[in-house]
């Protein structure tokens, strides 16, 4: 079934939800006749181009509970079984143990006037993140979910990383968010790796994030989605294979870069979210991933195709691209990697591009400095004259020097 709505008449909606009351999510319906609003529009999570996203702790900036409230009343209205086909995708798993627990949901929720909302509240634990979990893809086909492993040691997202994710793409332009969420589903794995050598499919079958095959929406797409892990061989803080759209987060790893965050090794003390820099980072690995994309080709992980990162005359201009230094000393702690050099990042092509984006839009002001036709380039040719104002123009500080006692206990702990 695809979604084929036009939005030729919409109902104005005069009366705000300033309480977060659950009263307007109970139904769909309206008072007044009105066509069915399409799906996706990047509405309401709308482009920041300005730096109030990036000079917040994770306390601040995000959208709050009763917006979300509007949000989710403004797609439903007029789309009966929009909310139970959403939530299916949302909470789309093929684990036995989450399968038993949202059987147990849904008994839990029977009779009860929420629906299926009150299956995502359960699913999530926590109200508020199954409301911003469900506005998040009603908006920008973005799917915040578990992972389908169910072990104790991959820790699960909670609603501070919602909020943190929609920081992140907000940061996105609607069009690229656009190109990012329509990646096709892997169909045919194991008849692609058919002729390769037994050991080389088994390194694949490994290497392949089985979450990839959940949550594909109506018309046989699969949105961006965010997910919990611990990444291939548990070597990263955050993975995106070549040809998808599924980043997951070892969470643990991710979590040191929220504000607070002390690093002897640099000195510092987060003052600010850092974890923003690492979302925008994964997410333009996703850009690069889809930019040339005809939308019909089947694409798998280990595939060369058609990239930004493995575009002949592209990647001279990534090479000659001098990255810039990273308010938050990202590389400074890993000057002992032979791809880091005084503080600046100089290895893969893939790696690199996705550096570029991500200065763009967080630290454009030194990104201009340091890699001026890098800098046109991205303007020019990927963001389509969209510019950005960066870390460097918040007015509060983002680090503070660490004391001698929290470098002394850092030491101890080995942090």
């Amino acid at each position: 079934m695809r979604w084929v709505w036009t939005n030729k008449h919409l109902t104005t909606l005069s009366t705000l939800l300033h309480r977060g009351g659950l009263g307007l999510l109970l139904s769909y319906a309206a008072t007044a006749a009105a066509a069915p609003a399409p799906l996706f529009q990047n509405r309401f999570f709308t482009l920041s181009q300005t730096n109030e996203l990036l000079c917040a702790t994770s306390q601040q900036q995000y959208t709050p509970t009763a917006a979300l409230a509007d949000i989710i009343r403004f797609y439903e209205t007029e789309h009966p079984g929009l909310r139970s086909q959403a939530v299916a995708v949302l909470t789309d798993h093929k684990n036995q143990d989450h399968l038993d627990d949202l059987a147990d949901y849904r008994e839990d929720c029977a009779g009860n006037a929420a629906g299926e909302l009150c299956v995502l509240e359960k699913y999530w634990g926590d109200r508020e993140a199954a409301w911003r979990a469900l506005a998040l893809f009603y908006d920008t086909k973005t799917a915040v979910k578990h992972s389908d492993d169910y072990r104790y040691e991959v820790k699960r997202f909670s609603v501070d990383h919602l909020r943190i994710f929609e920081k992140a793409i907000r940061k996105i332009p609607a069009f690229l968010r656009q190109s990012i969420s329509k990646a096709k589903p892997v169909d045919k794995l194991e008849q692609e790796i058919a002729d390769k050598p037994t050991a080389m499919q088994q390194l694949i079958r490994d290497a392949f994030q089985e979450d990839y095959k959940n949550s594909i929406w109506q018309d046989h797409t699969h949105p961006l989605t965010l997910i919990p892990g611990i990444g291939f061989r548990s070597q990263t803080v955050a993975q995106v294979f070549s040809g998808q759209n599924l980043i997951v987060f070892t969470v643990k790893a991710f979590d040191k870069g929220k504000e607070g965050g002390s690093y002897r090794d640099i000195g510092v003390q987060y003052l600010v979210d850092f974890r923003l820099p690492i979302v925008v980072h994964e997410i333009a690995h996703t850009i690069d991933n889809f930019h040339f994309w005809n939308g019909e080709d089947d694409l798998y992980f280990f595939y060369k195709y058609h990239k930004i990162s493995n575009d002949a005359d592209i990647m001279k201009t990534i090479a000659e691209a001098q990255l810039a230094l990273w308010p938050s000393k990202w590389f400074e702690a890993f000057e002992y990697l032979g791809e880091v050099n005084q503080g600046r990042y100089d290895g893969n092509t893939q790696e690199k591009l996705a550096e570029l984006v991500a200065q763009y839009i967080l630290i454009p002001e030194r990104l201009q400095q340091s890699a001026p036709a890098a800098y046109r380039w991205l303007r020019d040719d990927i963001f389509r004259g969209i510019e950005y104002q960066g870390y460097d123009r918040c007015e509060r500080p983002l680090t503070k020097p660490l004391s001698w006692w929290q470098y002394a206990t850092g030491k101890m702990l080995g942090q």
